[in-house]
């Protein structure tokens, strides 16, 4: 397909493999009706946010500047760990608007710039980095992520010219019938030369149903000026769909937790009840695992090889050693089980504080090992009669999709950007 000859011969974008990202996070999410930022709504035991952080790290970005707004310190104390240039949109009054103030932090950058939303928590790194791909490749100054949609109801639809470069985004309350009609969808995802959303972004207007500046219309204006952009589409519609009431964030619970489950099956952990077990990223499992319905696995937990963890026990922050098995119902925090039948108590840090619960032996009538009953642990023995903790057993990364390796290379994702990012014709 030949590209469209362009009217002059401008300046061309530059090229580089490490981009600065910018993730809008400054509303407030009326629909969620909540007092709590969107953006901080728990999810999988991380507010949707650091879903959205996790992925774009991939990306080893050259900086991250995150705009915050509604519930500004909040948020901003919540990512901080995350080291990014902090923005802040003082009057909400769009995304077009967002992106204004975070030119602030992007003066001396020149380069590609991702831009995505702070409600994109299903978006996987892979995705990204096939985009980021795809455009450097098309070099357009512009690309957006689309994806098609059997319901686009509430999405931008995507306009492509007769050779099928994106022509402009037209938001759903100001479309026509006839746009309405078009299942292509503009996932909020964009990558842009850095010189070319400085001398765009502020041409924006307010002419639109929401009087609102659209980050959408900054298509139009580059292709005003002679421009291609493209559309690469995913074929995952559900990594581009964002979090805007408390059904979706429901639902993309559902998501990502079935997503965490089959790479634990995948690994050797064996699931009685896959339904019915709920495993947050952030727990580590060896292989061989057993699982029993019901269980709950959450914030920094391990588990070592072979070890058995009954039915509808919650454990968070809790490590067990190879081969250790609970009881059901258990409801445990901050400890740790030993192969040898000791039972420390742990800090927030996963470090032994140097205080035994209660070793049980081979004598005793519950016998741990290789059975924990359920309940809560025995009394508490004198500090000075604890054995030694071992070294924890090592147990394998978070599930497939994070990263792989020293190197942050990402595992396969199902949801691979499609067509090598050509447009269509």
């Amino acid at each position: 397909m030949a590209n469209k000859k362009v009217a002059s011969k401008p300046s061309r974008p530059v090229f580089s493999r490490t981009p600065a990202v910018v993730v809008l996070a400054a509303g407030k999410g009326t629909r969620m009706n909540s007092p709590l930022p969107k953006v901080l709504h728990p999810l999988m035991g991380r507010p949707i946010i650091a879903h959205v952080l996790n992925a774009v790290r991939y990306l080893n970005p050259e900086r991250l500047v995150v705009v915050t707004g509604f519930g500004a310190e909040r948020v901003e104390e919540t990512i901080a760990s995350y080291g990014p240039r902090i923005v802040r949109q003082k009057e909400l009054k769009g995304t077009g608007q967002a992106v204004q103030a975070a030119t602030e932090a992007l003066k001396d950058f020149n380069g590609p710039v991702v831009i995505l939303p702070g409600d994109v928590p299903l978006i996987s790194p892979q995705t990204l980095l096939d985009f980021l791909d795809a455009h450097q490749t098309l070099k357009t100054r512009l690309s957006v992520l689309t994806c098609l949609m059997k319901d686009p109801t509430g999405y931008g639809r995507i306009i492509r010219d007769k050779n099928g470069w994106l022509e402009r985004i037209v938001e759903n309350k100001d479309a026509s019938p006839e746009e309405l009609a078009i299942d292509e969808i503009n996932s909020g995802v964009y990558v842009i030369d850095c010189q070319t959303l400085k001398d765009n972004i502020f041409n924006l207007k307010r002419d639109n149903a929401q009087k609102e500046y659209y980050l959408t219309d900054i298509v139009a204006e580059v292709r005003s000026k002679g421009h291609l952009a493209s559309a690469v589409q995913s074929p995952d519609y559900l990594e581009v769909q964002g979090i805007n009431d408390c059904r979706e964030l429901a639902f993309a619970q559902t998501v990502l937790r079935c997503r965490v489950n089959d790479s634990w099956l995948f690994s050797g952990v064996v699931m009685e009840d896959p339904a019915t077990t709920y495993i947050e990223p952030s727990v580590k499992l060896s292989s061989g695992v057993r699982l029993e319905p019901g269980v709950i696995l959450t914030a920094n937990t391990k588990v070592g090889a072979e070890a058995v963890v009954g039915a509808y026990s919650y454990l968070r922050n809790v490590e067990l050693d190879d081969a250790v098995k609970l009881g059901p119902f258990m409801n445990l925090e901050n400890l740790r089980f030993t192969a040898d039948g000791h039972i420390y108590a742990l800090n927030d840090q996963g470090e032994i504080v140097g205080e035994e619960y209660c070793h049980f032996t081979d004598d005793d009538d519950q016998g741990f090992p290789p059975d924990f009953p359920s309940g809560e642990p025995g009394p508490k023995k004198a500090p000075a009669q604890a054995k030694p903790a071992k070294a924890p057993a090592k147990a394998k990364d978070a599930p497939k999709g994070a990263a792989k390796g020293a190197k942050g290379k990402i595992a396969k994702t199902p949801a691979k950007v499609g067509t090598k990012g050509k447009p269509r014709g």
